[in-house]
This record gives structure tokens, C-alpha cells and sequence, in this order.
């Protein structure tokens, strides 16, 4: 499981797996969240292009809803949700497999990923969903 321009990288990756199982973050390459599932759309293409008709499976996405902007990627509870909503109506419009990437916010990856780290569950910290 890796992001998804690595199996492009490194083809050989891709031969020997029976499924690619491919990280999708639109918001990690800066793009606006109005353009994020299109990009998305574009990243599994790529995957699909080197799976060799082998499944493919997003294994990661999701969308901050606090932090610092990234590029043009602003977090944000709107676009964390709608980003959800979207990528979801696709998934089930074109028989795409997606995992969320985090169920819970976590405090603990502030320091590797920085203030946004810490926002891209469903659930907040106290376990209360976010979007109600």
C-alpha cells in the first residue's frame, strides 16, 4: 500500500501484487477541495493504468477539517465533509473500493504531519461524530 504514482514509478511493484491498494490524497498535492475529487478520479486512473486490470483499491483518503492550508488545500469542516459526501457518491456510482483513511482525530500526529495531523477523522478525539 502506497500512494498511488509509486506503482507508475516502480511498475515492478504493481506486476507482483495480485491487487494495488493505493494512497489517494488530493489535499497532500495542494489541490483546492472543489477540484479534490477529480484529482482523485485521475489518481485511481493512473493506478488503473499500471494495475494490468488487476483490482484496485483506495486504500487511503480523507480530507483535514482544521489546520494550516496546504498549497491550495485549505482544511476546513465543509470541505472535510463534503469531500467525504463526494468521494462516496462516486465510489458507489462507479463500483470503486475506498477506505476512509481515519475513523478518530488524533493529537498524536501533529508532530509528523503538522497542525492538520491531528483532524481527519469522522469522530472527533472524544469519540463525537463530526458530522451531524
Amino acid at each position: 500500500m502506497d500512494a498511488y504514482f509509486l506503482f507508475e514509478q516502480h511498475p515492478a511493484i504493481a506486476d507482483a501484487v495480485d491487487v494495488m491498494l493505493v494512497n489517494c490524497y488530493p489535499f497532500w498535492e495542494g489541490c483546492p477541495a472543489e477540484h479534490a475529487l477529480v484529482y482523485m478520479k485521475e489518481m485511481y486512473r493512473r493506478a488503473q493504468a499500471v494495475a494490468g486490470g488487476k483490482p484496485v483499491i483506495i486504500s487511503e483518503t480523507g480530507w483535514p477539517s482544521q489546520g494550516t492550508p496546504f498549497g491550495g488545500a485549505v482544511p476546513s469542516f465543509d470541505n472535510s465533509l463534503e469531500y467525504f459526501i463526494r468521494t462516496y457518491q462516486w465510489a458507489e456510482e462507479d463500483g470503486v473500493e475506498i477506505f476512509w483513511f481515519s475513523s478518530f482525530d488524533e493529537a498524536w500526529k501533529v508532530g509528523p504531519e503538522g497542525d492538520v495531523g491531528a483532524y481527519w477523522g469522522l469522530w472527533d478525539s472524544e469519540g463525537n461524530l463530526k458530522f451531524v
